[in-house]
């Protein structure tokens, strides 16, 4: 069986390789890369790459270059296929270093106008996948409200993240907490501020491993297409609500016990939320998804998933079959088959 599976290999790579290039016009929308991984950009390259549709990484994108610099021009036609990646841009701490939670903002975020032209786009049917954070503050508040009817969601400002070290979260939300800092070791932490408010009313909530059933939140059930019905996320979360008319594909899960319960209980937060909220033509999923390092190899060179479903169980390779991969695929079919339905010749704009 494993010599047929090796003679089979080169055959499947060479079926791919032949199958037609399409061209779509894409915006992907990024302004959180930094450095020249593109790490919110990797594995949509090579999703867009077994898709067989033409990407070039780091240049067919709008929002910032390598370091924080602004790169790429807002299109004036309406584009084929919408990424909106992160819209919370890159930080930088005191002393100058890049930190996802420092105090110095260096890149801009989605305007009025650029939100507007989303939500128009969208409304007009052009496929979009959207992620984490693209509503939230530094995001203008009618920029965010018009995010949110484009992708069928309502945000509550409420973010989250597993930690490793509760001695080494960033200065700025310790200030949130209680003086002198009592926390450390594993934990999971939820922070709130209110979008577009020059001076938001902040929360923190922190729930240490005693609190905890498990390290990191998790999604449960997925998109159709999707493998397996429960996966880790050891990255940031979102938790957010569904809109009118808009539909619950998958839920977060906080991995709490009683007493982590209680705790969020006291804070308003149920311990279940959305996960991945879905439109006709749009699919939002409410965590930093596109950050996934999931090798991805036998994906793309065998036209199947089977493989890395089957032999790598790390978390992001689970979180890549259950949620991201059959979310991007979504909409990068639609937007293939709007296009080829278009009269040849015919503008998009």
């Amino acid at each position: 069986m494993i010599l047929v599976l090796v003679g089979a290999l080169p055959a499947l790579h060479i079926h791919w390789r032949l199958s037609p290039i399409q061209e779509l016009d894409l915006l992907v929308f990024d302004v959180t890369v930094a450095d020249d991984r593109y790490l919110e950009h990797a594995v949509l390259d090579r999703i867009l790459a077994h898709q067989r549709v033409s990407f070039r990484l780091g240049q067919d994108h709008v929002g910032a270059a390598p370091g924080g610099e602004p790169h790429g021009e807002w299109p004036t036609d309406q584009p084929d296929l919408i990424v909106v990646a992160e819209g919370y841009g890159i930080y930088t701490d005191d002393d100058g270093d890049i930190d996802e939670l420092g105090r110095n903002r260096l890149t801009s975020t989605l305007t009025e106008a650029q939100a507007a032209d989303l939500e128009t786009w969208v409304t007009s049917g052009v496929p979009a996948y959207g992620e984490f954070a693209i509503a939230p503050e530094p995001t203008p508040v009618r920029a965010s409200e018009s995010v949110q009817r484009a992708f069928g969601f309502n945000a509550t400002g409420w973010l989250g993240s597993p930690v490793e070290d509760l001695t080494q979260l960033s200065p700025p939300l310790k200030e949130l907490g209680p003086d002198p800092w009592p926390y450390e070791g594993p934990g999971l932490v939820l922070v709130t501020t209110l979008s577009g408010d020059a001076n938001p009313d902040r929360r923190l909530v922190v729930l240490t491993a005693e609190e905890l059933e498990f390290r990191f939140p998790y999604f449960v059930g997925g998109p159709p297409g999707s493998r397996g019905d429960r996966s880790s996320m050891p990255r940031w979360i979102e938790l957010i609500e569904p809109a009118d008319g808009s539909e619950v594909e998958s839920w977060i899960e906080l991995p709490v016990n009683a007493a982590g319960e209680e705790r969020l209980v006291n804070a308003g937060i149920p311990t279940r939320w959305p996960g991945v909220v879905t439109t006709d033509n749009t699919i939002y999923v409410a965590a930093d998804g596109l950050e996934d390092r999931t090798g991805f190899a036998f994906k793309q060179f065998t036209e199947g998933d089977w493989l890395s479903w089957t032999f790598d169980n790390h978390p992001d390779e689970r979180f890549f079959h259950q949620i991201l991969l059959p979310s991007l695929d979504r909409v990068v079919i639609q937007a293939k088959d709007r296009r080829a339905a278009q009269p040849v010749g015919s503008a998009t704009g």
